[in-house]
């Protein structure tokens, strides 16, 4: 991957009067080309220009357009300059989409069980966590036995399932402060989560980088992308990142999402860890996002849409740092992400729902099991973190307890359940085969 060639600098006062004209007639009113594309410089020189401009002018005249309509973001600065995006239509339609998306959340409310919630929001946090330990390197066997890991409380045998329990920890205690203020105190303990025992350095988790360390982003053939700002300014400029985190009242107003993604590129930027930088910028993502009220954030990965596509990632980091801290490429892609996401969870929603009728009708149509047993798995499948006891199946369906014990032995003993032993209580839960037979295969 080629790093982006710098743009030309862009400086009204070195413009003739009669170029100045010239851009503006042209229509220097518009940041983007006609087809709505916000291009990079090093996108823009490989493309014809408009008759009668030059490359340059092509440029200066998107330049003079995008900074007569851009939002400043407050405090984050580097040497004098600001950070900055562009308000586009693009952008409100994106940030207006996803808020009617929102509706996600009615739609698992409509679910009504809880344990159905809590089940999906255990496995987008496992996915997020397995997808982000994915980007910055982890080896896994596979992604099942790292979800296993987490789900059965055992301990990881290998850098790339420690990468994973790590990442899924500190996204829980992200969710218990999404409620609080941050502080660089939380920082430090989420990224303390994070790298114990998981980072390519040693005794580098839960403090910042210091001078004498020699953090910079390289590529594979040892080019130098980015040198991250001097470590014995960090924690003046974390300070003004916490600050604009809590800060619901900033002016001009800057849409929830987009403070989301600006922290996310701000973290990143800042690179204020040896290592864990990527995982932290992702995690406090996150935390913004729950903080704006997107409760339903908890349910998506944004980590799998950005290891399908990282060149876009990273190339998106790259447009920003060389264009002048124009953050709206950034922005733009996080949105883009942030859709799929959400796409990724609609289907899979539409695809629960699929899987539910086919048991319903599997299940109506089998003449191995009586009702009460069909009930019994009907529950199991739309509370798949709940259990059946014999007492509790007796008192639903008005049965002895003779009766149900042996309903779900019968069910135990054709697979669809198994028998845990917890205290003196017996609980059954849905078996591997019973999901396979069942709830793997949407349609009848």
């Amino acid at each position: 991957m080629r790093f982006p060639l710098r743009p030309p600098r862009f400086d009204n006062s070195a413009i003739s009067p009669s170029t100045a004209s010239k851009l503006v007639e042209y229509g220097a009113h518009s940041p983007v080309l006609p087809d709505g594309r916000y291009l990079h410089w090093d996108d823009l020189r490989n493309r014809p220009p408009p008759e009668g401009f030059t490359h340059d002018e092509w440029w200066f005249s998107h330049c003079m357009a995008r900074r007569s309509a851009r939002v400043i973001i407050p405090e984050f600065t580097e040497s004098g300059r600001p950070f900055w995006y562009c308000r586009l239509d693009a952008i409100d339609r994106a940030t207006h989409d996803l808020d009617r998306r929102d509706a996600t959340r009615e739609m698992l409310r409509a679910m009504s069980e809880d344990g159905v919630r809590q089940s999906y929001r255990v496995d987008q946090l496992i996915e997020e966590a397995i997808n982000s330990a994915l980007i910055e390197g982890a080896k896994l066997t596979t992604r099942a036995q790292a979800k296993q890991i987490i789900l059965d409380g055992t301990s990881p045998k290998s850098h790339g399932e420690k990468m994973v329990v790590n990442n899924y920890s500190a996204m829980v205690r992200l969710l218990e402060l999404n409620e609080q203020e941050l502080t660089l105190d939380d920082l430090m303990e989420i990224h303390a989560i994070l790298g114990d025992g998981s980072l390519d350095a040693e005794n580098c988790a839960g403090r910042l980088r210091t001078a004498d360390e020699n953090v910079r982003i390289e590529d594979a053939s040892g080019d130098v992308w980015f040198q991250p700002p001097p470590a014995n300014e960090l924690p003046q400029r974390l300070l003004a990142l916490i600050k604009f985190a809590n800060d619901r009242e900033t002016k001009p107003f800057i849409h929830p999402l987009v403070r989301a993604i600006v922290l996310h590129f701000w973290l990143a930027y800042l690179h204020p860890f040896v290592d864990g930088n990527g995982r932290m910028a992702r995690a406090l993502f996150y935390w913004q996002m729950l903080r704006g009220g997107y409760d339903f954030a908890q349910y998506l990965s944004i980590s799998g849409p950005i290891d399908r596509s990282r060149r876009a990632y990273y190339m998106a980091f790259a447009h920003t740092e060389t264009d002048d801290g124009d953050l709206t490429y950034f922005v733009l892609n996080q949105l883009a992400v942030l859709r799929r996401a959400t796409d990724d969870l609609v289907g899979h929603l539409k695809q629960r729902s699929e899987s539910l009728n086919h048991l319903l009708s599997a299940l109506s149509n089998t003449r191995e099991l009586n009702n009460r047993q069909q009930s019994v798995l009907t529950f199991l499948a739309r509370q798949p973190v709940q259990s059946v006891t014999v007492t509790g199946h007796a008192t639903s369906h008005r049965v002895t307890y003779l009766t149900a014990r042996k309903d779900l032995q019968m069910l135990e003993k054709k697979g669809l359940v198994a028998r845990t032993k917890q205290g003196k209580t017996d609980r059954y839960f849905p078996t591997e085969s019973f999901i396979a037979r069942f709830m793997r295969n949407p349609r009848p």
